[in-house]
């Protein structure tokens, strides 16, 4: 478990930026290493799930500043990256861990080399990195829920997963492949309609929809946007929890008052 656990750490390489990624996405190079290393106020989380085939890699290495790459290559276990992310002109360092997130990986056996004799333990499988094997919502700040609008399947992804997502989690509902559009076969209601029918507690967290093109970066200013929220959030939660820190210093501040009016360093006749 532990060596599968290890992996879930991003690249360390810097990559060719693409001109058409918002200039707030950056991959966590050497340098973003030693900026992190200075200290990070915020670690924020983003989870990116969907169907097979609807982009989510392609994103996961658009949010790292790399290039469009044609070819598919079904990704096989969940991957982690960290990424350097500004809210407006602040001077916040956020580092945004984004989870390329598979729902069923595809295990490997142990041991590539030359089998000399039947070992039985040969043969067990490496445990993969999915969803079934991680709970890839704990401690998650935000969700990018992707499906093909060519595609009717993967939309139907996005009704079965959707209403599963935390209620305090906000999600970005990304219809993909837009430069697709011809033969598109969900259009923007149906995703809206479906926001709207969700049964949705009081308090919840927010839903949008966007689509988005990964060949051409269209959509993926509105996503930096929409991280905003899940940091707004996530700012929030910080504030709150140093407010309750503040009134519990203020009353132990005031007992300790209390008890040191009592002593004999209160005592003026002892005093002098």
């Amino acid at each position: 478990m532990l060596s599968a656990l290890k992996k879930l750490v991003g690249s360390d390489q810097a990559p060719v930026r693409d001109k058409n990624i918002p200039a707030g996405l950056q991959s966590m190079n050497q340098a973003l290493q030693r900026r992190f290393a200075k200290g990070v106020q915020y670690n924020m989380k983003i989870v990116i799930r969907g169907d097979r085939n609807t982009g989510k890699t392609t994103l996961w290495h658009r949010l790292q500043g790399k290039k469009f790459i044609e070819e598919y290559i079904p990704t096989q276990e969940i991957q982690v990256t960290s990424i350097h992310w500004n809210y407006k002109t602040t001077d916040d360092i956020v580092k945004v861990e984004v989870w390329d997130v598979v729902d069923k990986g595809k295990c490997k056996k142990r041991g590539d080399g030359l089998k000399l004799e039947n070992d039985p333990q040969e043969a067990e499988s490496e445990m993969a990195l999915d969803a079934e094997f991680l709970d890839v919502y704990k401690n998650c700040n935000g969700v990018v829920m992707m499906f093909d609008i060519t595609k009717q399947w993967t939309f139907n992804y996005i009704l079965r997963e959707l209403p599963k997502v935390p209620t305090h989690v906000p999600v970005c509902v990304l219809g993909n492949y837009r430069d697709m559009g011809e033969h598109r076969v969900i259009l923007p209601g149906d995703v809206r309609d479906l926001i709207d029918n969700l049964n949705r507690p009081p308090g919840s967290s927010y839903f949008r929809y966007a689509e988005s093109s990964m060949k051409n970066s269209f959509g993926l200013k509105y996503l930096h946007k929409f991280f905003n929220i899940p940091f707004l959030q996530l700012q929030r939660e910080t504030l709150l929890r140093q407010l309750e820190t503040n009134q519990l210093d203020i009353d132990a501040t005031l007992e300790e008052l209390s008890v040191q009016q009592e002593t004999e360093d209160q005592n003026y006749e002892l005093y002098v």
